[in-house]
């Protein structure tokens, strides 16, 4: 378990799925899209690596996000990292970030961390030193943008 000031990080269960699919739909349809909700659903029956809840001292997931490591291509790729709408702006993404790049860097295989994502949320991973490699205009739903992004790593 990973602790923060007011935020802890453990493992995702799948007693978490209802919570998890809770913070989903938080976040249509600024975010994500109502038919992306059972691929979200089909991803966490069938992880493809590790994935973790952030949850706030008191025990409310407010967060979640995991990585899968593709080591022939010597990188990592971030996978549904998502927030409470409720709690975005408070550094909880950031934390979910930084737990889960500190945990895929881990391995000194990994060359670099890749993700997509919207153009609504590309602004949070350039700060975070991710650049942008391609955007794909309505590549998510008309109207938002795929961002396909990369951190190299220094080593």
């Amino acid at each position: 378990m990973v602790r923060g000031s007011t935020l802890c990080a453990r493992e995702y269960r799948a007693e978490d799925l209802s919570r998890a699919l809770d913070i989903f739909d938080s976040n249509v349809p600024e975010f994500f899209t109502a038919p992306e909700r059972q691929a979200f659903a089909d991803f966490l029956q069938e992880l493809p690596g590790p994935y973790f809840v952030v949850e706030t001292i008191p025990g409310e997931l407010v967060a979640c996000g995991g990585y899968a490591v593709v080591l022939e291509q010597g990188r990592a790729d971030l996978c549904w990292g998502m927030v409470s709408r409720t709690h975005h702006g408070q550094g909880v993404g950031r934390f979910l970030t930084a737990l889960r790049l500190e945990a895929a860097t881990a391995d000194a295989r990994v060359r670099a961390v890749v993700l997509n994502t919207s153009h609504l949320t590309r602004g949070f991973y350039e700060r975070l030193g991710f650049t942008v490699e391609r955007v794909t205009v309505d590549g998510i739903a008309p109207g938002v943008d795929r961002c396909d992004m990369r951190l190299e790593l220094l080593r």
